[in-house]
């Protein structure tokens, strides 16, 4: 199976003043295409700005992340930014959808910037996305008419827009109660069945169920994989 992602060494460290923080430490491991991913960890571990990485959003302090083959952090900046564009979607806390336009607008945004395809084909392709997620008859209402399960519904199928390899999620249920984190979780595995993709998801919580095919935890910046596989988190390895 090909190997979608391969990270080798990773560290990230920030200095406040002259203390050195280790956000990352070491981190090495492989995510094969197609693979759902799971990390945990409490707050300020490290998982996000690991995703970050991953993403091409962050570079590392030390080591290399190879993405489908190619050394992301070795690429000049248009060319990393095509890869984010192209074949990476963001999923975030926050949803972070603009108030003047509905859900449709919303969800077509990121395909109308950048890329050479027609309008009615990203329309086509957001009515789509919009109703794997449950939304269809939402399509014209603006954010502020929407619930929170809602929104961030309406940011899974915008980070999906432009037919993304992989989903990055940065803790996609952390402002929802559990009713309304469970339909995220639910369209999130809908859609990636569907699109057929590689989907990470990083969160503070390890009761975060799903079929996860690899989990991985962080605690002060140190990377660990259950030894058991995803459906057991009580016995872990480190990540090297």
């Amino acid at each position: 199976m090909n190997k979608m992602i391969k990270a080798v060494n990773i560290s990230k460290a920030y200095y406040q003043g002259r203390t050195r923080i280790n956000a990352v430490r070491k981190a090495s491991f492989e995510i094969a295409e197609g693979e759902a991913m799971l990390i945990t960890g409490p707050s300020g571990a490290g998982k996000s700005t690991l995703l970050h990485i991953l993403g091409g959003l962050d570079k590392p302090t030390e080591g290399k992340i190879f993405f489908d083959g190619f050394d992301l952090y070795k690429l000049g900046d248009g060319a990393r930014s095509a890869i984010r564009n192209e074949k990476i979607g963001f999923i975030f806390q926050f949803y972070h959808l603009l108030p003047e336009f509905n859900v449709l607008e919303n969800v077509m945004l990121p395909g109308i910037i950048g890329r050479a395809r027609k309008a009615k084909t990203i329309k086509h392709r957001a009515e789509l996305l919009l109703e794997m997620a449950g939304l269809s008859r939402r399509l014209q209402h603006r954010p502020s008419e929407l619930s929170g399960g809602e929104c961030q519904r309406v940011a899974i199928a915008r980070g999906l827009i432009n037919n993304p390899r992989i989903l990055l999620c940065d803790e996609p249920t952390g402002n929802l109660d559990s009713a309304k984190a469970g339909e995220v979780m639910s369209t999130l595995w809908r859609i990636k069945e569907k699109e057929k993709m590689n989907i990470i998801i990083v969160t503070h919580d390890e009761r975060m169920e799903g079929d996860f095919d690899r989990a991985f935890r962080i605690v002060d910046g140190l990377m660990e994989e259950s030894r058991n596989g995803a459906n057991s988190l009580s016995e872990w390895q480190v990540c090297k």
